[in-house]
């Protein structure tokens, strides 16, 4: 039968530190393996079973971090995601992963549920920084940060992206391809979304003043890409007039080539395209993309490190990182150089 030891019991029967031993449990590598192999000896010889409850109740922490992404399909959030979990597992923690899928409502009962599992903090790349999910971490006094957008508030950490200056990249790129006209297809209505249109229209307006520039909102997804090329022919003789798109994310972006390709309209030498994320679908795309990378996974790290020495000074602190993107030129758009 197992007995009733804590953590700190089976630490000081080792002669280490409680987070030496929950980084044991955890199977973390960043334990020497003399340590580890004395840790496991007395945690079998004493049967131990490790009880996160019991865990709460003695050390009034779970060494639990939930997580709450927007899409748990999306390749961008799941290498945030592991950046995350590598840090999560190697300071001694364990991550509880969770996805609103764009949803409001359903972001809120997943924060309000990690609350009252007593997570020692969350992680949100939230619907918005505002939301009522941010503001019940505020008053609850649960340790957080936000990721993949960043709040006005002073007393709120995050690690996100530079979005304006990403669609920056975009526009410029597109200025120098050579096209004639640019469409803009802005996805989810997200602050990151609408930021990276706000830098690429920033960019085609000090040049060409907006006059050949289009914007599509609400336009998401791989298909809602492939969709609305059609009408964009229809709208645009994109067929005829060389063009320049921008789509701000990727899925998108792969959508318009497919579709461009299946109706016989050459990209680049018709039509340039330009995605954002630099997800890992990007450079097997039909025609490889060109495409905006933001560190996704750098993103994760520093959030849950920013994370857990907040929790474990006791002190909320406040870190505010927008982390700088980088163009990746491909086949899909390439501009003219000299």
């Amino acid at each position: 039968m197992a007995q009733h030891l804590t953590m700190n019991d089976i630490a000081q029967m080792a002669n280490v530190s409680v987070a030496t031993v929950s980084r044991v449990l955890a199977d973390s590598p960043n334990v020497r393996a003399q340590t580890r192999e004395r840790v496991l000896e007395i945690v079998k010889a004493n049967r131990y079973e490790p009880s996160y409850i019991a865990r709460s109740l003695s050390a009034q922490k779970t060494h639990t971090i939930g997580v709450v992404i927007d899409d748990i399909a999306n390749p961008f959030f799941m290498e945030l995601a592991k950046g995350v979990e590598s840090v999560v597992r190697d300071r001694g923690y364990t991550m509880l992963l969770t996805s609103s899928n764009w949803d409001w409502h359903k972001e809120s009962v997943l924060v309000r549920t990690l609350v009252r599992n007593r997570v020692d903090g969350v992680l949100i790349a939230a619907v918005h920084p505002e939301s009522d999910s941010t503001e019940l971490l505020k008053n609850t006094e649960v340790p957080f940060v936000l990721m993949n957008c960043w709040s006005s508030d002073e007393t709120v950490s995050y690690v996100s992206g530079d979005s304006v200056a990403g669609g920056r990249l975009a526009g410029e790129c597109l200025l120098k391809a050579n096209v004639q006209q640019y469409l803009c297809l802005v996805g989810v209505p997200h602050q990151s979304s609408e930021e990276r249109a706000q830098g690429f229209i920033e960019a085609i307006n000090a040049v060409d003043k907006g006059e050949s520039l289009h914007v599509y909102r609400d336009v998401p997804g791989f298909d809602d890409g492939y969709r609305i090329v059609t009408g964009l022919i229809a709208r645009h003789r994109l067929d005829a007039v060389k063009t320049g798109i921008f789509a701000s994310n990727d899925f998108v972006a792969m959508g318009v080539v497919g579709s461009l390709l299946d109706h016989s309209i050459a990209v680049p030498e018709q039509v340039s395209v330009i995605g954002y994320d630099n997800i890992a679908f990007a450079e097997q795309c039909r025609i490889p993309l060109t495409t905006v990378n933001q560190p996704k996974k750098t993103m994760g790290e520093l959030a849950a490190a920013a994370l857990i020495t907040s929790i474990e000074s006791g002190n909320p602190g406040c870190e505010q990182l927008l982390l700088r993107p980088r163009l990746v030129v491909r086949r899909s758009c390439q501009p003219l150089t000299g």
